[in-house]
């Protein structure tokens, strides 16, 4: 199938999918399991697509005039100031920018 997932991961889906806890996966538990994996997989392909429209630069992180000029485009302007509270509350690492970890998380309600 090409999809990679590590030893730890894989059994942990597993253990999720095992509805009658036999330690085999049935074709019908196999099913879910990869729904599960493929909607994984798009989610962080979707998410990677949204954090590069901010990412305007392509340096792998989001600053505040990207974010403002984001916002600007979709008839959002923001101010500096704003667009800073923005990037602090999710800037985890506190370096001024919001990278693609810091972005999932916010995304995701603050779930890694």
């Amino acid at each position: 199938m090409g999809i990679f997932i590590p030893r730890d991961e894989l059994a942990e889906v597993i253990a999720r999918v095992d509805v009658n806890g036999d330690a085999n996966v049935s074709i019908d538990e196999f099913s879910t399991l990869y729904q599960t994996i493929m909607d994984e997989r798009n989610e962080d392909e979707d998410m990677k697509e949204a954090f590069d429209v901010f990412d305007r630069n392509g340096d792998g992180f989001i600053s505040v005039e990207e974010v403002s000029s984001v916002l600007a485009s979709l008839g959002q302007g923001r101010g500096a100031e704003e667009c800073e509270k923005m990037i602090e509350k999710v800037d985890a690492d506190g370096d001024g920018r919001v990278d693609f970890n810091e972005f999932r998380k916010m995304m995701n309600g603050g779930r890694e």
